[in-house]
């Protein structure tokens, strides 16, 4: 437990100082992904295709094709708009979300 607690303090202290201006988002998630050993959580609405690529069991092609199939009101809209299949669903859908607020 708390060689996990060091891990998300090393994780959070990082990210803090590779938070401004000097450092990408890609970075930024790769670094995340390092630390903790999971892909960050990304908005299906506004995610980059290599962010949404990363995620666990997605490709380039699943990628652009939630790109193409935007805006999502809930990340459910992954299946609704047959999007994913249930697999692939059920492997990304706790590192993703709608952002609320805004046209989405």
């Amino acid at each position: 437990m708390r060689r996990l607690m060091s891990g998300f303090a090393l994780a959070a202290i990082a990210l803090l100082m590779l938070g401004g201006d000097g450092c990408s988002r890609q970075r930024r998630d790769r670094l995340y992904n390092d630390v903790v050993g999971r892909p960050a959580t990304v908005d299906l609405n506004t995610a980059s295709r290599s962010q949404l690529a990363s995620l666990p069991g997605l490709t380039d092609a699943d990628a652009d094709k939630i790109i193409a199939n935007r805006p999502y009101g809930a990340k459910e809209g992954l299946l609704r708009k047959k999007v994913l299949g249930q697999q692939k669903y059920d492997a990304i859908q706790d590192y993703v979300y709608v952002a609320r607020g805004g046209q989405y």
